[in-house]
């Protein structure tokens, strides 16, 4: 089937007819014509991506001005609270799903009012929804769509003799033995920040999806699943014995050359996600391939991958108008297609990202028909996800038992409060 893409201006036209009949409810501020300024927070740095994005609306709507303004990733969700808290925040804000934007719905605005439920079907938009269903609220909007995953070196495994990525745990033991033996490292762990640690959620979202699915993740998410079963703590020994068997670096919390390493051709495979790409690239060229993280006990079909970064708008802005009108271009065919050509991974079907590595792993996804789970520490309280993150270092790195572990995690998710407590229905039972 042929995918037509039409033209910005339609597309906002279109758009903004969509946004103007929903917004009968809007405060009186508020004009019902997509004109005037609005300020946006970034989370860190402004990516390229999202500078063309604001063009390409402001070349489509004359008259409209969209101001970033870039808030430290650090102290981005304590500054973003205060502002909105106190009536002063911004219009649009960039915004992740599931738990994290559930932190800010009081103050989001429901996009659901301003733009037809086939766009967020169109970006897999219900992560930013209600307990994730589209016949709710609808707070924010993807952008990207991003993913967790395993990048390797090809040059390095065809030194090894190593004839094929691994899929499961016995290949991957075979492959570290002869990746070793021709003396480099298997797999790099590591702070390269020196922030200390990784994010081993990364890892465990791999790990649990392939041994218990969905349906367990619900369980965990809401605790009536534990994580000290016998399953998941058999999974995770095995993941600490890649450290025991010499297949890691021994400094698995500090070392600093983690990345560096793997770019000199010195270690074989790096645990990282879709942002890594285009560095990786520019580094390895077409020696550089990804792949799902093969820590399973029958061959890994499980791509971890969601709709991430996005935007919500402020309830109490002056002009969400045009900040709904912003969000909306954003998922467009338009929008999303700017950021295709920027280098991101759309989060509307049927484009294709300009990275190679993102678009080969996608077209794999498809081929071989892999199932597509979202990022599970997305849809943890905070509070969960450092005690997975700690617990999990402290088992890689020798100095905890995988049952223990999994049992500070379970006391970490009954401590969160009914009040906190959200079910997702990732599952969608």
């Amino acid at each position: 089937m042929k995918t037509f893409r039409i033209g910005a201006a339609a597309a906002v036209l279109a758009v903004s007819t969509l946004v103007f009949a929903g917004c009968s409810s809007e405060p009186t501020a508020n004009s019902g014509t997509v004109a005037g300024e609005v300020t946006l927070w970034s989370y860190g740095k402004v990516q390229p991506s999202m500078t063309k994005l604001i063009a390409g609306f402001e070349a489509a709507n004359a008259g409209t001005t969209v101001n970033v303004i870039e808030e430290p990733g650090d102290q981005y969700f304590a500054l973003l609270r205060a502002a909105l808290t106190s009536g002063q925040g911004p219009d649009i804000f960039q915004m992740f799903p599931g738990g994290y934007q559930h932190q800010f719905s009081d103050y989001s605005l429901d996009l659901s009012k301003s733009i037809p439920r086939s766009e967020f079907e169109a970006v897999q938009g219900q992560y930013f929804a209600e307990k994730s269903n589209l016949d709710n609220p609808v707070y924010g909007v993807p952008l990207v769509s991003n993913m967790y995953y395993t990048l390797y070196n090809q040059a390095v495994l065809d030194k090894a003799g190593v004839t094929k990525f691994p899929t499961d745990w016995a290949e991957v033991d075979d492959a570290c033995k002869k990746i070793t033996a021709a003396g480099f490292l298997c797999i790099g762990y590591g702070s390269d920040t020196g922030a200390g640690g990784f994010d081993a959620y990364q890892d465990f979202s791999y790990m649990s999806g392939a041994s218990i699915g969905l349906s367990g993740w619900d369980g965990l998410i809401d605790g009536s699943q534990k994580y000290d079963t016998p399953a998941l703590v058999d999974q995770v020994t095995k993941w600490g014995a890649l450290q025991t068997k010499g297949y890691t670096n021994p400094d698995v919390l500090t070392w600093r050359d983690v990345r560096t390493d793997f770019l000199a051709g010195k270690t074989a495979m790096y645990m990282t996600g879709s942002w890594d790409a285009s560095w990786a690239t520019d580094g390895l060229g077409t020696n550089v391939h990804a792949a799902p993280t093969p820590f399973s006990d029958s061959p890994m079909d499980v791509l971890v991958r969601l709709q991430d970064s996005g935007l919500s708008v402020s309830k109490d802005s002056k002009n969400t108008t045009t900040a709904a009108a912003f969000a909306a271009y954003a998922i467009s065919q338009a929008g999303q297609q700017i950021i295709a050509d920027a280098g991101g991974v759309p989060a509307r079907t049927g484009i294709n990202t300009d990275s190679a590595v993102n678009q080969e792993i996608l077209a794999n996804s498809v081929s071989q028909k892999w199932k597509v789970m979202p990022m599970m520490d997305n849809f943890l309280d905070a509070s969960v996800t450092t005690a997975l993150r700690s617990s999990l270092n402290q088992v890689m790195a020798g100095q905890l038992s995988a049952a223990d572990a999994l049992n500070k995690v379970d006391q970490a998710t009954a401590a969160v409060s009914s009040s906190d407590r959200v079910t997702y229905n990732l599952s969608g039972k």
